[in-house]
């Protein structure tokens, strides 16, 4: 097989810069010697083993309040409040309209104040609002703690890109992108088992669906104190580096051309982010991609419950879902470390959801096996969405850029979950066949869209080395670059795909 390499930045490139210049990428000697000391392995290291267990808690938690929700289905939610035919669905749906209306206020708050302090605050309230939803008496009340729900937790994507864009050059984001989003994976398996243990409740007052949405409520505020108290925004607001620490990383950043930049909001960036091609691309294969969501977060369980297991099975084989997810996000950020592109990554975790999509449609209702495998195989439809992200992270240059990216992206998202449960129509059940088939359809439009997003990078940095400019930081191309605020072909920028 072919291996597809990613066009690495020759900083031997560069053009002589004062050797004390901050947005030089060289080193000076004078720093060189002062930082010799420091192992970057080391430090790398470190940095992970302090940031990245919060990030990733942060992701499976949030994931985890949406998953139990897919649980609390096969758990008896419906009967006890009364819902509506459609009223459940509405419920999956109602959350991810809040999500979309808070996605932009909440990467304004992400720009005005310190990052870590706001995801820690918003993890808290929907800690709080996911405690009260075990007191909930009707489908309206559900429908409005949903809501605010999703409003709390737009903010995590957002935030935990920019989180980790602060700390990491762009292949080294990748994988760690990979890391805390492989918290939905462990979100559906620990999900299965707080469900199971939750189901043997006999209390008829206070029913086991109602004891797991106050015991995950209550981990939430705990996780919510962690951050708060732990967790920095950035090298330079953290207590556990030394000085000369934090000045290996930033200098590591600028020599990749990566980071978040300065904390100034730039309102023509904006509207840059906006028009550019690539912010639609990777939207609309967003929306392609996360479609599939309906099964994974809402209806999988149902499904599975419905060729013929008892609620305490169908949590149990709903399972082996999040381990593919896992496996899918791993592999597939790994391989970008080797040296494949990302677009490659994206078409081959795309292709095995498109297998499971089929297996889904059009195995017999009689072949259970085949049926179960669909269902987990759609799981790897979650690897992609990980991608879109670091390939936003690396893109977007700039911290306006950066917010406003990830939100537009972040919407593109919710709207897709907005539009997913709603294909799953209680008349339609219990197969919910056009459901399964408009997931084959987008998963094959994500294949397509995946391959222009890819020559779209392409042949602008075919267009940037024509120009015969070496390949410079954003600090430098920004002084040469006057001739349009569309221009998307700077000549000492390269894409990352």
């Amino acid at each position: 097989m072919e291996k597809f390499r990613v066009v690495a930045t020759d900083i031997e490139k560069y053009p002589p810069h004062s050797p004390e210049s901050e947005n030089s990428p060289r080193r000076s000697p004078t720093l060189t010697r002062r930082i010799s000391h420091i192992n970057e392995r080391k430090l790398m290291w470190k940095i992970d083993l302090s940031v990245l267990p919060i990030l990733f808690c942060a992701y499976f938690l949030q994931f985890l309040d949406k998953v139990i929700y897919n649980y609390s289905n096969i758990m008896g939610i419906q009967k006890d409040l009364h819902l509506g035919p459609n009223d459940f669905t509405n419920g999956a749906t109602a959350f991810f309209i809040g999500y979309a209306v808070a996605e932009l206020p909440q990467g304004a708050l992400l720009q005005k104040f310190n990052v870590s302090k706001v995801l820690g605050v918003n993890v808290l309230l929907w800690g709080i609002v996911t405690s009260c939803t075990c007191l909930v008496k009707n489908g309206t009340q559900l429908i409005a703690l949903r809501t605010l729900l999703g409003c709390l937790e737009s903010v995590v994507t957002p935030a935990l890109i920019m989180l980790t864009s602060a700390w990491y050059q762009k292949d080294e984001a990748a994988p760690r992108f990979g890391f805390w989003y492989c918290g939905l994976g462990v979100g559906q398996i620990v999900g299965g088992l707080i469900s199971y243990g939750a189901q043997h409740s006999t209390n008829t007052h206070f029913q086991g669906w109602r004891v797991m949405f106050a015991c995950i409520g209550g981990v939430n505020m705990i996780m919510a104190v962690i951050i708060l108290l732990w967790l920095p925004a950035s090298p330079d607001d953290s207590k556990y580096l030394s000085h000369d620490e934090k000045e290996v990383i930033a200098m590591r950043l600028r020599e990749d051309h990566s980071g978040v930049g300065l904390k100034v909001l730039r309102v023509r960036s904006i509207f840059e982010t906006f028009l550019d091609a690539q912010t639609w691309l990777l939207s609309i294969l967003t929306i392609l991609n996360v479609l599939s969501s309906g099964v994974i977060t809402t209806y999988s369980s149902i499904l599975i419950k419905n060729f013929g297991y008892n609620p305490k099975q169908a949590a149990l084989l709903n399972m082996p879902g999040g381990i593919v997810s896992i496996v899918c996000l791993m592999t597939s950020t790994y391989i970008i470390t080797k040296g494949y592109q990302r677009w490659f990554a994206i078409i081959g975790t795309l292709t095995v959801a498109l297998l499971g999509a089929c297996l889904m449609s059009f195995a017999p209702k009689t072949n259970h096996a085949a049926l179960l495998a669909g269902i987990y195989l759609i799981n790897a439809s979650v690897a992609p969405y990980a991608l879109i992200l670091a390939t936003a992270s690396a893109n977007y240059r700039g911290y306006t850029r950066k917010i406003a990216g990830s939100a537009i992206v972040a919407a593109a998202f919710s709207v897709a979950n907005i539009i997913g449960p709603q294909t799953f129509r209680a008349r339609d059940a219990p197969n919910y066949f056009p459901a399964k088939i408009t997931l084959v359809a987008t998963t094959t439009g994500g294949i397509v869209v995946a391959v222009f997003l890819r020559m779209l990078y392409g042949y602008r940095n075919k267009r940037a080395e024509d120009l015969g400019e070496p390949a410079m930081s954003h600090f430098e191309s920004s002084k040469i670059r006057s001739r349009s605020s569309v221009d998307f072909a700077d000549p000492g920028y390269r894409y990352a795909y």
